[in-house]
């Protein structure tokens, strides 16, 4: 966040321009993966209690844990898209030489 503060205010990147976009779309990429691993995780790991009957009327815990899931499943459309917004940003820079298509 302070990057992007200091990016916004100063008018320039942290790294240079073709090693920025290379960044952005390498960590959205990566985060996007990890996210979608760990909510698989979470779905596995979910099944397996629910078959096992540790699931109650009076327990909470598959409630929640059904919540945290979609979440996160949700959180990966995000980040997908925006992996999207990275790679289109960075096909404009391999393209045009400026990661701003316009």
């Amino acid at each position: 966040m302070c990057a992007s503060v200091w990016e916004i205010s100063r008018g320039a990147t942290l790294f240079p321009e073709v090693l920025q976009v290379w960044f952005d779309f390498g960590h959205d990429q990566v985060f996007a993966y990890l996210l979608l691993s760990a909510s698989a995780a979470g779905t596995a790991m979910a099944r397996t209690l629910k078959d096992m009957d540790t699931c109650t009327v009076s327990n909470s815990f598959c409630v929640q844990s059904d919540i945290a899931i979609s979440l996160g499943y949700a959180a990966f459309l995000f980040l997908g898209f925006t992996s999207l917004l990275s790679g289109f940003r960075l096909v404009c820079f391999i393209i045009n030489g400026s990661r701003f298509h316009l």
